[in-house]
């Protein structure tokens, strides 16, 4: 109950400086504050809780009791048994006959060029001369 009311306490105090926000009075300036005083109040209330008592207690663990036996007894291995392969006979046979015949030929036709004749505009031809404040121009296509 008393560091209930030391908590309080602290808040109320903090708090009193503090003036009321209002909307659209830089709300995240205020929100940091509100943030900086509950973490404020967490760090107090975690100081003023009393220490917790550490008991220790160990606990032993003994290793098992050995037994000692004689080695197990050799494992003998029957022998393997012999395999003995028949040689293969031998087959003589003529070469076989390759016919070789070409492939046939095919031609592709020529190439065809498919151009579109240029187009080239007439020249402008554009002659300005003047003096004072009249002036003459030719120009034609």
């Amino acid at each position: 109950m008393k560091r209930f009311t030391i908590v309080l306490m602290t808040f109320v105090l903090a708090s009193a400086g503090l003036r009321q926000a209002s909307a659209g009075d830089r709300e995240w300036a205020t929100a940091g504050k509100v943030l900086t005083g509950v973490v404020a109040g967490a760090v107090i209330a975690n100081a003023l809780e009393p220490r917790p008592a550490c008991v220790y207690t160990p606990t032993y663990a003994y290793a098992p009791a050995y037994s000692y036996a004689p080695p197990p007894p050799p494992v003998v291995y029957a022998p393997a048994p012999t395999v003995v392969y028949a040689p293969a006979p031998v087959v003589y046979a003529p070469a076989p006959v390759v016919v070789y015949s070409p492939p046939p030929v095919v031609y592709a036709p020529a190439p065809v060029v498919v151009y579109r004749p240029a187009y080239c505009p007439p020249p402008l031809l554009s002659i300005h001369f003047g003096f004072g404040g009249h002036q003459h121009r030719h120009g034609h296509r």
